[in-house]
């Protein structure tokens, strides 16, 4: 070390009480030093204290995944949908659905019309046609089920009659290659919604007035007509 170095450093311990710049250097002393650093350390604190907490907030509100440069998570625009979620839909839908729909998962509400129908020799699988919900709608769609699920059923739609609604979610075919082209819904759960009912027909006096009203019309114009055609001779 230069003499001037260690004369420095001796009148920097002798004046340390005097305070910064009695000596003729820059570095503060004695309690101003003591405070000046405590500051410093107290600043640095806080700081490390900020990177932690943005850290873990970092690393709580954001997956880990969002951070990975993985090529096979990148989004394929040309890729079509698959079957893995459920579409709640309609049956009238499905009567005018186009080929995004097509081995699609779709859930129905409808009532079971018809007749059930065996599928193939091993009588292990019906075909229902369920009828849309809809006052205004007349679509039906084919319903693929096992024999245990057509069982539900207790009761098929027709005159007087209202059949057994049932909930159906399968995969929907535009055109299935399984049965020739057919649009259909193979069934994967099915869920009695509500019981089949008979409607008995109920005797209406009021429905037989028009009728009566026109014959006694028609008979007192027969009448007239008859009395005309006898005075004429």
């Amino acid at each position: 070390m230069r003499a001037t170095d260690q004369a420095r450093e001796r009148a920097c311990g002798a004046r340390s009480a005097e305070g910064e710049g009695a000596c003729g250097c820059r570095a503060p002393h004695g309690r101003e030093a003591g405070f000046f650093y405590g500051e410093a350390l107290g600043w640095l604190r806080r700081a490390l204290a900020a990177l932690v907490l943005a850290w873990a907030l970092t690393t709580t509100l954001v997956p880990g995944s969002a951070f990975a440069d993985d090529d096979e998570n990148l989004v394929n625009p040309q890729q079509r949908p698959d079957s893995s979620f459920i579409y709640d839909t309609s049956i009238a839908a499905l009567g005018n659905a186009d080929a995004y729909y097509d081995n699609q998962t779709v859930q129905v509400v409808g009532e079971a019309i018809g007749d059930s129908i065996r599928e193939g020799l091993d009588n292990r699988h019906r075909w229902i046609t369920l009828a849309a919900n809809e006052k205004d709608s007349t679509a039906t769609v084919s319903v693929l089920m096992t024999v245990e699920q057509a069982a539900k059923i207790d009761t098929f739609g027709k005159y007087g009659t209202t059949g057994t609604k049932l909930q159906v979610r399968g995969t929907f075919h535009l055109v299935c290659t399984e049965h020739e082209g057919l649009t259909d819904l193979h069934a994967d759960i099915v869920t009695v919604v509500d019981k089949g009912k008979h409607h008995e027909d109920e005797f209406d006096v009021n429905a037989f007035v028009p009728g009566a009203i026109a014959t006694a019309l028609g008979l007192a114009l027969m009448g007239v007509f008859y009395y005309l055609r006898e005075r004429q001779r």
